[in-house]
């Protein structure tokens, strides 16, 4: 018997799926059914569940020690940092190391007010960047913010995303600008170049930091190490997590020393950057090779170039995606797609009420795509069959 429904808060939308353990690409469940990952817990199991280096780094640093306060050194959280910073673009040398990305989101508020002086914080329509309150407040969605309206930063301004019109509401007053160079929760959503490049420039023109939330987007996703530089940008801050602790929960707020001027005592965790997480983040980033990522491009592109094929005619308004980063918008409901999508052995996630989206493991192979492109296209199929007849 499962006691999750009975015990936990009603806080998930559950998926009619009881999962046992993951291998390679492939979630399994505890009737031994096999499903191929377009989940990766959210984006976090970049590197599957199967990868050797990552595990055994776990398993030893828990042999060593396995919590350490933030206060005391340890040589496995500095062979992190020094790895991540070498990563980096080349003038971010100060870093802020936590559990989620709703932690990295609030550390970077913190610390562009700290260093800029300034109040105003300005987010986009579209955006998510978490549910604590700070990051709530940089979160568009009203379904998530209107029970807690009025606990919300009253400093917070929304501009419409990929609107270079709209640029102008940040001013000598703003010290923050916080964006997703790919909108993941709201759907998979991909800005201009042109438009990137001018809200760059008018956050420098104004002394305003840029923070890029590279929580989902970062770490190879789109096929570049960090997705704003696709667009041939460099922002002030990125927010990192999810796949950064190998399915150990890390995040990283990382900057320019100017942007990131905390105090002590300002931002703080117990476990934050504990040594496993570090040992676990250390190993990622050695498996991020500049070849996993090109692959991660083509196999983007050949994902794509599947769902284009397989999907023509159905109900689908638009296939759109970067990397390893896709989404599937649809012109009926998308529960009954992915319910036939579990149902024949593929498991995704969904942005609204009509967007199938996906971001499986890096190591996916090609014939699992293929599959995956072939359910989804029966999955829309049967679904539409079953609107049709009601």
């Amino acid at each position: 018997m499962n006691y999750e429904d009975d015990f936990i808060a009603n806080t998930y939308q559950k998926l009619p799926v009881d999962i046992e353990y993951g291998e390679d690409s492939y979630l399994i469940g505890s009737d031994n059914k096999r499903y191929i990952d377009l989940m990766s817990g959210y984006g976090v199991a970049i590197l599957g569940y199967s990868n050797k280096h990552v595990k055994d780094s776990i398993t030893d640093q828990l042999n060593k020690i396995p919590i350490l306060h933030a206060s005391e050194y340890n040589k496995t959280r500095s062979d992190f940092v020094e790895k991540l910073h070498n990563i980096l673009p080349g003038k971010f040398d100060k870093m802020y190391l936590g559990n989620t990305g709703a932690e990295a989101i609030e550390a970077a508020i913190k610390a562009v007010i700290r260093s800029t002086g300034r109040r105003k914080i300005i987010a986009m329509t579209g955006s998510y960047h978490g549910k604590t309150l700070g990051a709530l407040s940089i979160t568009h969605s009203l379904k998530y913010r209107k029970p807690f309206m009025d606990l919300l930063n009253k400093n917070v301004d929304f501009i419409k995303y990929n609107d270079v019109n709209d640029l102008d509401k940040i001013d000598d007053d703003t010290a923050a600008v916080f964006f997703e160079p790919v909108q993941g929760e709201s759907g998979i959503n991909i800005p201009d170049k042109s438009y990137v490049i001018e809200l760059r420039k008018v956050t420098e023109r104004h002394g305003t930091a840029l923070v890029a939330d590279e929580i989902q987007s970062g770490l190879g996703r789109t096929g570049t190490m960090w997705a704003f530089e696709n667009f041939g940008i460099v922002p002030d801050i990125i927010t990192i997590g999810k796949g950064i602790g190998g399915g150990i929960p890390l995040s990283v707020t990382a900057g320019k020393s100017e942007f990131m001027m905390l105090e002590k005592g300002d931002q703080s965790s117990t476990t934050g950057g504990n040594p496993i997480a570090c040992a676990a983040g250390s190993a990622v980033i050695d498996e991020l090779k500049p070849e996993l990522i090109r692959s991660v491009r083509h196999k983007g592109e050949l994902f794509r170039s599947m769902l284009n094929n397989d999907l023509n005619g159905l109900k689908v308004k638009e296939i759109r995606g970067l990397g390893l980063m896709n989404a599937v918008e649809l012109r009926i409901r998308f529960l009954p797609v992915l319910l036939n999508m579990i149902n024949n052995g593929v498991i995704s996630l969904y942005s609204g009420i009509s967007i199938i989206r996906m971001l499986p493991p890096y190591i996916i192979k090609d014939e699992d795509l293929e599959m995956a492109s072939k359910i989804i296209a029966s999955s829309i199929r049967e679904a539409e069959e079953n609107w049709q007849s009601q």
